[in-house]
């Protein structure tokens, strides 16, 4: 398909796609083929609102080296053949005035005018390519004025178009349709005024209450006193459905809804419970023991000189103020490496017990 060309006449778009014009109402609705050929190509499209006739630009395959000047009504009736362009591969800047068509064709390198009510249909050329601007089409448009276009035609509206140099006073009119849910009052020589329906807020009532107020998908309706109130979904809580119910809840880990749509926390390294609230060191270890994790992420005690044991719960029993202190040493040194055979056998104990789950 082309670049289509377009225009707008009343309650209808009019529109060429290379083989056919078409149109639809300026809603989109209704949309249909009011001119159709497998024949023939079309440039450039002009509307009359005095006429009331569409003007386009049609080259026709079987005729070579010929441009067609078109006319039909705004529905693709009474078509007429206004012009034929010879000796010509491309024309285009179709426009109308009050009465003369005109259009730039390309070979003879010109703009050129035809009468558009006169049955003589001789054309002339106006300008030269060198000496024309680029936009034809609204430099005619613009000589074409609104009283021209109008004249004749009984419509209220197209009236109202023209300057009077008077300004009108308002009048009850004006109100109509203009407050969307509430009433509408003019005062003399002021613009209309709205006030609004319970619930409804803005210049023309236009803005409901509820319009976005309740958050993430949240339902919103009216109370007694017509304020917006929200029906929050499971995850969500608050005035406005603002709040999380994940926001806050799990101290030392991630959130996430459960299937009963309730928080549930993956708590980190080191921390347990519901909130993932418990740190496992925790009044661990005893007697001034650190505590620290290991590589497995449990608690490991390093307990002060005179406590041993996997929380530092044990104390260590003195032979006396006399006792050898080298004797002492060796003592501690070999509890110590106790405790050392201890974590290593609970670690072989953990890799068994892995290895055994895993046959």
């Amino acid at each position: 398909m082309m670049s289509p060309w377009t225009a707008v006449e009343g309650r209808y778009i009019y529109w060429i796609t290379h083989y056919e014009i078409e149109r639809a109402r300026v809603d989109g609705s209704d949309r249909e083929i009011i001119v159709k050929s497998t024949v023939s190509e079309r440039f450039s499209l002009a509307i009359d609102q005095q006429t009331q006739r569409l003007y386009w630009i049609e080259y026709k395959t079987a005729y070579s080296r010929q441009i067609f000047i078109e006319s039909a009504n705004f529905n693709g009736k009474n078509r007429t053949t206004l012009y034929i362009v010879k000796n010509e591969r491309y024309a285009s800047s179709l426009a109308v005035s009050k009465d003369f068509i005109y259009w730039q064709n390309y070979n003879e390198e010109g703009t050129w005018q035809l009468p558009k009510n006169s049955s003589e249909h001789v054309a002339r050329k106006l300008y030269s390519i060198s000496s024309l601007s680029d936009s034809l089409a609204q430099l005619v448009a613009t000589n074409y004025t609104i009283h021209e276009q109008i004249e004749g035609i009984q419509c209220e509206a197209f009236q109202g178009l023209i300057p009077n140099n008077s300004k009108p006073e308002p009048t009850a009119s004006i109100c109509q349709n203009y407050c969307l849910e509430g009433n509408c009052s003019v005062n003399a020589g002021g613009p209309p005024t709205c006030s609004c329906k319970a619930g409804y807020s803005g210049e023309r009532c236009e803005v409901n209450a509820c319009h976005q107020y309740c958050l993430h998908n949240g339902g919103c309706s009216l109370n007694v006193e017509k304020e917006p109130v929200c029906q929050c979904t499971a995850d969500y809580y608050g005035q406005r459905c603002e709040i999380s119910i994940c926001k806050g809840y799990c101290l030392q880990g991630n959130c996430s809804l459960g299937t009963d749509a309730q928080p549930k926390c993956s708590c980190d390294a080191g921390y347990s419970g519901e909130r993932c609230e418990v740190n496992a060191c925790h009044e661990h270890c005893l007697n001034n023991g650190i505590c620290t994790l290991n590589e497995e992420d449990e608690p490991f005690c390093e307990c002060t000189a005179d406590y041993e044991g996997q929380r530092c719960d044990v104390a260590i029993t003195h032979a006396g103020d006399c006792a050898d202190t080298s004797t002492q040493q060796i003592l501690r040194d070999l509890r110590s490496e106790v405790r050392q055979l201890q974590r290593t056998l609970q670690l072989l104990s953990d890799k068994v017990d892995e290895y055994e789950s895993k046959i």
